[in-house]
This record gives structure tokens, sequence and C-alpha cells, in this order.
């Protein structure tokens, strides 16, 4: 393995459309896939865990943190910029997410694990994230856009999977009609459309969640700003009712998945003036008069619920997309230093 870094290209790239059109074929394959490497590669009895992921991988990572700490393993996200030996404790498993893999952060941090320790979710096989975790849970080369749809959402089923495996075991059947359930989600594109227009009359645009659904705020925000280059953040819930909402004005713009505690936040938004939009499995009650515009998803669990609010966002890009003339593809920047540049 070379130690230079650059950006060349990792064929095959599907465009955004088409990565986006395959998702709920290539998620029901992968539901299916998954659970015999799960037994293979990962013993349930892990008590705890430290995950390296940046960019939409660290996004998709929220889905894995937050389902077990919720039932009591210890997790910690990292994005192994810092991570050196001196920070190895032992009991301890080191999981590399990389759609690439080939993310330096992640390379370097795996490298200074004990080889018994590691483990990786990756896309991308041979690479140097693979090479260096003997157990991987592939993803079977998903053939993904450069603003990364398909690649996401299978990240993000496959930590799903990961927390069930280590706190009980997998929902395989759930799991397995997902792709067929997500398909039903392009239902909502007339309010991905409002959306679209909110987002780009704004200029900008917060996105807000908590629990698993942070994962779709994050991954939505890179999203917005790699897609349509729109500054868009993330924030937790409780963060943002501490004080980070307090830049909001009639003409803002907030995004919210809720999980079921964020309906306190999202009418105190609309009763403010600013437009919300807000995706949830149940609908919440609301007697202003404000701009508040609602997605219902009945019967997701928090995991599912936040891929199926990552593909609404990735309609939007879509539908923003339409109405400018972007692709989501044109690049902005060369990528320099993020990527392994493995020997010919």
């Amino acid at each position: 393995m070379a130690t230079a870094t650059g950006n060349p290209q990792s064929p095959p790239w599907n465009t955004f459309d088409q990565a986006f059109d395959s998702q709920p074929e290539a998620l029901t394959r992968l539901a299916t896939t998954l659970p015999d490497l799960l037994r293979r590669h990962t013993a349930p009895q892990t008590r705890r865990l430290v995950v390296f992921g940046i960019g939409a991988s660290r996004a998709a990572a929220h889905v894995l943190t937050a389902g077990l700490t919720a039932r009591g393993v210890s997790c910690e996200l990292l994005t192994g910029a810092d991570f050196t030996a001196e920070h190895v404790r032992p009991e301890t498993t080191y999981l590399g997410i990389s759609q690439s893999g080939r993310s330096v952060e992640i390379v370097r941090a795996l490298s200074v694990a004990p080889a018994e320790s590691r483990m990786s979710v990756v896309n991308r096989v041979p690479s140097p994230v693979a090479d260096l975790t003997p157990r991987h849970l592939w993803l079977g080369d998903v053939a993904d856009s450069r603003v990364s749809t398909v690649g996401y959402t299978a990240t993000a089923l496959a930590l799903a999977l990961l927390a069930e495996h280590l706190t009980g075991g997998v929902d395989e059947e759930r799991w397995r009609s997902f792709g067929g359930r997500l398909a039903t989600v392009t239902r909502w594109r007339g309010a991905a459309s409002r959306m679209a227009a909110d987002l780009l009359a704004a200029g900008h645009v917060d996105l807000v969640s908590s629990g698993a659904g942070l994962a779709a705020a994050e991954g939505g925000s890179l999203l917005f700003r790699e897609g349509l280059t729109i500054p868009a953040s993330a924030f937790d819930t409780r963060s943002y009712l501490h004080g980070f909402m307090d830049s909001a004005k009639p003409g803002t713009v907030h995004l919210i998945v809720n999980r079921g505690s964020e309906a306190l936040l999202a009418r105190q938004l609309a009763d403010h003036g600013s437009t919300v939009h807000l995706i949830g499995a149940d609908p919440i009650e609301y007697g202003g008069g404000g701009p508040l515009h609602q997605i219902h998803l009945p019967g997701l669990s928090d995991a599912e619920l936040s891929i199926a609010a990552s593909v609404i966002f990735q309609m939007v890009v879509q539908e923003a997309c339409a109405t400018t003339g972007r692709h989501p593809e044109d690049p902005v920047f060369t990528r320099l230093d993020t990527k392994v540049v493995t020997a010919a």
C-alpha cells in the first residue's frame, strides 16, 4: 500500500439518479446477505466498541451508536484523525467504516489498533481497509454516485443490522422487506419538491434530530453541501433547544426528523414564522398558523425512519437540481489528502 494520497476515480460510478433508483433492490439484497456475515465475523458479546468514520460514513454511524447505547453497549464515535496507539484499550473492538475502503483517517486509525480487535464495514473489496480487517462486513461493491446515495443507505442499513446483532439478534424478516417498503417513500416527491423550493429560496438550511435520526440530519447536511452547494448544518435536538435555534426567523428553513421528542421544537419554530418540514412515523398536533409541513412514514423503527428520511433528502437534491440545472456530480474541489492511493 502506497502512502501518497489523492482522489483518483474508483469505478464503477453511477449517476445520482441511477444510484437513487437502485436502492430498493440493493438494500433488499444486502439485508439477505449480511446476517450470515454478521454471524461469521462478529461476536455478539462485544461490550465496548470504538467506531471510526468520516464524511457520509460518520453520519451513517449514528444509526449504530444510537442502537448500541440505548441497549447498554459502550460505543464511541471518532473520525480517527487523532487516534494513536496510546488510545488503544483492552477488550475493545475497533470498527472502521469506509465506503471506498481508502479513507486516510480510517486506514491510519485501524493500523494502530491490534489486528485481532479490528473490524470494518466497507463497500470496496479489495481495499486498504478490507486488507486491514479480515473481519469485514462487505456491502457488495454497490455502484454508488459521487455524491453518495445507495452507498450511504447501504452503510446505514449494515450498521442497523450490526447494532441488532450485538444486542439480541437481527430481525431478518423485517429488514428483508425494508427495500420494498422504502420504494413507497417516493410518493412524497411532491413534499420533497416543496422542500427544494424552500431551500433554494432561503439559501441555507438547518437539519435537526436525535438518536438514529441524527444520521439523516448529518448525512443530509453533507448531501446538500455537496449536491447543491447550499450551506447546511446538522444539530442534535437537545443542543438546538439550548441556543442554536436562536438564529431562526421568518424565511429560515428547518428540516427535522422526529423520533418522538422533536414536536416541541417544531411547534416553536413554526410559531416563530420559520419554515419547518417534519419527517416522522407519526404526525404531531399543531394548532398554530406557522409554516409547518409534515411527512408521515408510519410503522418504521428509528433506524428505518432515519434511512427513509435520507432518501427523502436525496429527492430534495433531485428536485432542486431539476430547477437549477446543476448536476449533483458537478465537482467543486479536488479532494486532497483524503484517500489512500493503492500501489499499482
